[in-house]
């Protein structure tokens, strides 16, 4: 297993597009309704660019053909500017899914840890499922940690829903701590994030 930064003329774009829908499902199904669109919109924000899953914040585990077996989605310090995310998202979406995403971005913008210099921040973890049980996530994990001190970044910082206990857990497990949480009160309970750290 290699861990190498998309090469979006050698790297399958929409492999690496459908594992990003997967770590947000629910939002990209509610604002775009249908998942084969949802996908190919998705793969043209990485393709694009500028934007918070442009190609330039992605890396992709592949095995020695190139064959996409999970992602990593990063930012650095912040997440991409709202103007650059609205400038990609006016070039790939209708108006009205323009206008969504922006919403959402902002709305995201309330829950997610807020990021400071020197924070390396692990946007999307995601590994294929007909690949899963094979160490492909604690890889990624292994060489967020490996870039994140390349850079000279101080720390590693994730968000968890806090619906998912599983994620949460292997977080955890890994040696990430739960530094704080944004929630709103919810029927039946409540919604919102953990924000994690590992502390490079």
């Amino acid at each position: 297993m290699q861990m190498k930064k998309l090469d979006v003329t050698k790297h399958d774009t929409l492999k690496v597009a459908e594992l990003i829908y997967f770590t947000d499902a629910h939002t990209y199904k509610r604002i775009l309704k249908n998942k084969a669109q949802a996908i190919s919109k998705i793969e043209k924000l990485v393709i694009e660019g500028n934007n918070s899953i442009g190609y330039e914040n992605v890396f992709v585990v592949t095995e020695e053909d190139d064959q996409v077996l999970g992602v990593l989605v990063v930012s650095k310090d912040n997440l991409s500017s709202t103007r650059s995310e609205i400038k990609a998202f006016w070039k790939v979406f209708s108006l009205r899914d323009t206008i969504r995403f922006t919403i959402l971005d902002l709305i995201d913008a309330v829950f997610l840890a807020k990021l400071k210099h020197g924070d390396f921040y692990l946007a999307c973890v995601a590994v294929d499922e007909n690949c899963r049980g094979l160490g492909i996530g604690t890889f990624i994990l292994d060489s967020a940690l490996k870039i994140a001190r390349s850079e000279g970044m101080q720390k590693v910082v994730l968000d968890v829903d806090i619906e998912n206990k599983g994620a949460k857990r292997l977080y955890e497990r890994f040696g990430f701590k739960i530094f704080g949480k944004n929630t709103l009160p919810w029927i039946n309970g409540e919604k919102g994030m953990f924000h994690l750290e590992y502390v490079i």
